[in-house]
Parts: C-alpha cells; structure tokens; sequence
C-alpha cells in the first residue's frame, strides 16, 4: 500500500516524530511531502498513493494568513479522488475546506481523554464505546461541515472525529498515531482504516 503524509509542522524534529509515528502505527515506510511544496496536489495525485494522511501542526488555522499559506491543501482535499485522513491540525483542514469554521480554545490541551463514539462505524470496530487517545490543540472545528457524518466527541471537543458522506475522507481531532502499549486504541483504530481501505 502506498502510503503519502502531507507534512504540515515547520520544525524538522515535529515533522519526524510524526512521521516515525505514523509509520509505528500503520507499520511501513511513508512518503513524506511538504505542504509548502509547489504544485501540492500534483505532486501528491503523481505519487500514486492508496492513502494520504495529513499531520497535525503548531499553526493556527483560524488566522487569515494561515488560510492562506494551507490554501493549495484545502484544494487538494476538495479534489481528492483518494482515501484521506486528516490528524488534529489536518481534521481541521478538511473542515475548513468544506466551510466548517475553526476556533481557538483559549488554552492547549494535552495528554490522554476519553472520547466517545456517537455513531457506530467500522473505523471504531473492537473498540470501547469510549475510548482512549492522545489529544494535542488548541483549536478545533466549530461543527460538523454538512457533508460529512459526526462520529465521536468527548468532553472537550464536540468534532472529535467525522467522515464524508460518499468519500474516504476521514478526519480525528486527536492523535491515533501516538499511541502505546498502555493505549493502544489509535493504533486499532488506524489499523481498521487500512482494512477498510484494503477492502474498498
């Protein structure tokens, strides 16, 4: 399976972390592009990808300027004719790119939450009906953007997962790939989107 990552952190050490992560969980190798690369969704749609997976990030999404510099990715997830998954700051780009609205939180938050699921889906297949993933922001998407399914939230976040009506196109708040022995629930999670995509 060709797997891409759109990089969306500007610190190389955050952007390997996040790729060693990825690759922890899904078990392969990764393609890594940058978001500021020219010609972003040609690039990506040239690279053959069977999944793409977008990073979290340090920017604020709900800065004009930051619209902008993100522009050329929401152009990519409005044409995708690929599987997408977008973590944290990427959940937050494929709602942008559907008209959802993000807003800051007013502080960071961190550390492991219990998130529930409010619609059942195969992307939560032997998991708790709260699980337990690792969470890391401080803004998020104000609604459900009309297009996509509300899956899970938790006591912080109301979006906390959703996917498209009619696309695989997938988007979690938290972040499924830090996980580890004692929380192993992002990593199952990922693994069902790998099945599910395998399958499709």
């Amino acid at each position: 399976m060709k797997i891409v990552v759109v990089n969306n952190y500007k610190e190389p050490s955050q952007t390997d972390s996040a790729v060693q992560n990825i690759e922890n969980s899904i078990g392969q190798s990764v393609e890594k592009i940058d978001y500021k690369q020219p010609d972003l969704y040609d690039r990506v749609v040239g690279s053959g990808p069977d999944l793409v997976i977008l990073t979290g990030s340090s920017a604020l999404l709900s800065k004009p300027r930051t619209r902008e510099l993100f522009q050329p990715e929401m152009d990519l997830v409005r044409k995708a004719k690929f599987p997408i998954l977008g973590i944290c700051y990427g959940h937050q780009i494929i709602g942008s790119a559907f008209g959802a609205i993000t807003r800051d939180m007013g502080q960071m938050l961190r550390g492991y939450e219990k998130v529930s699921v409010v619609r059942k889906h195969p992307l939560f297949d032997g998991l708790p009906s709260e699980f337990v993933v690792a969470e890391s922001h401080r803004q998020e998407l104000t609604k459900v953007p009309d297009e996509f399914q509300h899956l899970a939230q938790s006591t912080t976040s109301k979006v906390e997962a959703i996917v498209h009506r009619s696309r695989s196109i997938y988007g979690v708040q938290f972040h499924p790939e830090r996980s580890n022995d004692d929380h192993p629930h992002g990593r199952i999670m990922i693994q069902n989107l790998l099945k599910q995509i395998r399958g499709s």
